[in-house]
């Protein structure tokens, strides 16, 4: 029997799960990744000093089958617990809210932060990657190929069962039995239209952008916080990026990810990076308020499509007689755990099509 090929685009969480899900029941994987790194937007970039997580900032689990995997990662030495002293701030304003008896307020910061917390403290488990948040990943990472900085442009039928795929820079590849797409919500769209109008609902899923900015100060930003949460109307998140103690002995350079609410990520969506960050450096101050230490260095990234605002509403969606799937995050919701439920409904609705 010759054996499945399978190509899936895009390496972050849902891309690799679906990968290692196939790669273990025997079928030929190659991973095509636009990007130079893998991970997706749990995304960290590295300085002279140690990593920025710009992206997703930490993870939690309700699904048992994800729980498990954390627990792996956890005892590998990629994923550690993390339970920071967290300032609360409401969604509307950036103020402190009122105590648990104010039930509409907290379930919205619940389900901002994903999770619930008790006073300054979360109650269910946080967890990061260790170091970084990139090293999630790697429980999942085996000697399937993985081809780095392959934008994938078009995937063309090649008869009734096999698909070719094409890059941006005139590469062609396959002959693939099936295909997995796992890129953002609107560039899945682009690649899956034109396979036909079954993969038309992904075209109403909706993804806000953040702006992010990586700043690392040259003495520790004196605040009892080690995170806080819409500490601002322009900020939604705030926290230190790096392993520590306590807040009032953290190392230096002080490094801090800022990302940027939706609504502010919107309205300054083409701003120029300076801009960005002098704009929200301004509402940390204002929001922290103390003196902002020196800086060691500034930096900003701009994620088009950072968070689920509408899903799907299902775990996938295959066309092409259930050859080619749609996966990712954005099928059930904004958290890391969906990519991964995603990831593996797609692997395994797939290999039912291909092996019964």
């Amino acid at each position: 029997m010759p054996q499945i090929k399978i190509a899936v685009i895009g390496a972050g969480m849902a891309g690799l799960k679906a990968a290692s899900t196939l790669h273990q029941v025997g079928m030929e994987v190659t991973v095509f990744e636009k990007s130079r790194g893998l991970g997706g937007r749990l995304a960290s970039r590295r300085t002279d000093f140690g990593h920025f997580n710009h992206g997703a900032q930490y993870v939690t689990a309700r699904n048992p089958g994800f729980d498990a995997y954390l627990q792996q990662a956890t005892e590998h030495k990629s994923a550690r617990n993390w339970r920071p002293n967290l300032h609360r701030g409401a969604p509307e304003n950036g103020t402190i809210p009122p105590a648990r008896d104010n039930a509409d307020t907290q379930t919205q910061l619940e389900q901002t932060a994903q999770t619930s917390t008790e006073g300054n403290l979360a109650v269910d488990h946080w967890f990061q990657g260790a170091p970084q948040m990139n090293k999630l990943i790697h429980p999942l990472l085996a000697s399937f190929d993985i081809k780095k900085q392959h934008r994938i442009t078009e995937i063309e039928p090649s008869g009734p069962r096999h698909f070719m795929l094409h890059d941006d820079l005139e590469g062609t590849f396959g002959p693939f039995d099936g295909v997995i797409v796992s890129a953002p919500a609107p560039q899945t769209y682009d690649l899956l239209h034109p396979l036909g109008a079954r993969f038309n609902p992904i075209a109403d899923v909706v993804m806000a952008p953040c702006w992010a900015v990586m700043v690392a100060f040259e003495q520790p930003l004196p605040t009892a916080f080690d995170a806080m949460l819409y500490p601002s109307p322009e900020i939604s998140w705030a926290a230190r990026s790096s392993p520590h103690e306590d807040a009032f002995h953290t190392r230096t350079p002080d490094p801090w990810v800022l990302h940027a609410t939706p609504q502010w990520s919107r309205d300054h969506l083409e701003d120029d990076k300076d801009k960005v960050i002098e704009k929200l450096l301004a509402a940390l101050r204002t929001a922290s308020g103390v003196k902002l230490p020196e800086l060691h260095s500034v930096n900003a990234h701009r994620w088009r499509y950072a968070r689920t605002e509408v899903p799907l509403g299902k775990s996938y969606l295959s066309g092409m007689n259930g050859r080619v799937i749609a996966a990712g995050d954005w099928c059930l919701g904004a958290r890391v755990e969906t990519a991964w439920r995603s990831g593996q409904t797609a692997a395994h609705a797939l290999m039912e099509t291909l092996i019964g």
